[in-house]
């Protein structure tokens, strides 16, 4: 499995903690890790909008869950296309 692969899986499994702590709840803190990510998604997608150029809601979705990462595999795919 790739690094890539293993760094995703792994956030998924951060999201998927954060959000059941919201239905049972375990510790403030990944309620806190929660809004955390949520508003730092968002300011991601704000600061790059203008990387994305196709799909925005696909890729509204993806840059909330992977930040960054979706990011560059944007700047990847433009380059490579050039």
């Amino acid at each position: 499995m790739s690094t890539g692969k293993i760094i995703k899986y792994t956030i998924l499994m951060l999201w998927v903690v954060c959000f059941l702590n919201v239905l049972m709840p375990l510790t403030i803190i990944l309620n806190y890790l929660l809004i955390f990510l949520i508003v730092a998604h968002f300011l991601e997608f704000i600061i790059f909008y203008k990387k994305i150029k196709k799909n925005k809601i696909k890729n509204f979705l993806m840059v909330m869950i992977f930040g960054y990462l979706h990011i560059q595999k944007l700047d990847y795919y433009d380059k490579t296309k050039q």
